[in-house]
């Protein structure tokens, strides 16, 4: 039997990457035990079934522990006071110091017993740390201590984030029997073993536009965007590339003018973006780690995304994308593919990304 760790409920596909890669490992891990059961870091207290992909499973949270604080300044001070008593990094404490954490810690010990604990993402590691309950296997889905590195704001860095984050990061990686990463990369830097995501194919793209999805304000995203609508498009102009753009995603209406951009705004079916989508571009700025859940689902609909070599190579060197660092080199891909020189084959690739090869992987944790 085993206990699955999660931030938070599967069904909330709203809430980002880290839920759509753990509802493709779910019917993984259901392959292979008995029973697989959910356990939400937070989510609404009690006990849900839930179905994913086939797979039925009960569900649990014991309530409300907040993952993100950026926008409540009352609670930053919370975490902030917290630090000076305590070792704990901002990405720790900002879950322990809250009520509903202790709930969460008492939920897992209950629930570990007799099963074997899989956490799923950063939120799970350090519940069953707080726990105290052993951990068959970790599936880390970025390097931590990196991404503090490259986005750390300056106060967090004056309490010490980033040294205290490396050495919990380091003691917690080394708790699991088993540890597994998305990134090639990053099993590479935290010697683990990396574990494809399986996909589920869904057919070849029938659209002939260029594609961008996402959060128009989150930062990397409005740095894309802005790359995107500006010298690439520029570059495309000069070359007589003649290529529409559709952007899907909340704030991405703003730029319903722009000469290129023929639908914009949020979706409620990312199926419906995807079919007028030939192609997705997914840039990536910044510091390498994780992998781009936009790349590989973008791949489950048979497109191909125009991305930089880091991100190529942390899912596979060898899959179906056009490779592209600059805005120069991001509008001759673009071209390349408009024209027909360079049709990269998304579906094949995501055929290959099954669940028998990952269970491959997993299967030692489980004898």
């Amino acid at each position: 039997m085993i206990c699955f760790v999660t931030s938070y409920p599967l069904s909330r596909q709203d809430l980002g990457g880290s839920g759509w890669v753990d509802r493709r490992l779910l019917p993984v891990f259901a392959g292979l035990a008995d029973e697989v059961e959910v356990l939400c870091v937070t989510g609404p207290e009690g006990e849900w079934r839930e179905r994913i992909d086939g797979v039925e499973v009960t569900a649990r949270a014991a309530g409300d522990v907040p993952l993100e604080l950026r926008s409540d300044r009352l609670s930053l001070a919370r975490v902030a006071a917290g630090m000076l008593i305590s070792p704990e990094p901002y990405l720790a404490r900002k879950f322990t110091v809250f009520p509903g954490w202790r709930k969460a810690v008492e939920l897992l010990r209950s629930r570990a017993a007799g099963r074997q604990v899989v956490t799923s993402g950063w939120p799970g590691l350090v519940l069953a740390d707080a726990a105290g309950v052993p951990v068959a296997a970790h599936v880390a889905h970025n390097v931590e201590s990196v991404i503090a590195e490259e986005h750390s704001p300056r106060p967090l860095r004056m309490l010490g984030e980033i040294p205290r984050l490396r050495r919990m990061e380091r003691r917690l990686l080394a708790l699991p029997d088993h540890v597994y990463a998305l990134s090639r990369q990053d099993a590479a830097d935290l010697h683990a073993t990396a574990l494809p995501i399986p996909l589920s194919p869904a057919g070849a793209p029938a659209g002939r536009t260029v594609g961008f999805i996402g959060k128009a304000s989150w930062p990397p995203n409005a740095r894309a965007l802005e790359v995107l609508l500006g010298p690439v498009h520029d570059r495309l102009t000069a070359m007589g590339v003649h290529v529409d753009f559709v952007l899907a995603g909340k704030g991405t209406e703003q730029f319903a003018a722009h000469p290129r951009v023929v639908a914009s705004g949020a979706v409620d079916d990312v199926a419906d973006f995807y079919q007028q989508v030939g192609v997705a571009v997914v840039p990536r700025f910044g510091a390498s780690t994780g992998v781009s859940v936009k790349v590989l689902e973008a791949a489950e609909f048979g497109v191909p995304s125009v991305l930089p070599r880091s991100l190529a190579e942390a899912i596979d060197p060898d899959g179906p994308w056009l490779v592209a660092e600059t805005a120069d080199e991001v509008a001759e891909a673009i071209r390349r593919w408009r024209s027909g020189e360079q049709a990269p084959d998304a579906v094949e690739w995501a055929r290959k990304q099954d669940s028998a090869r990952t269970a491959v992987l997993l299967r030692d944790v489980f004898v």
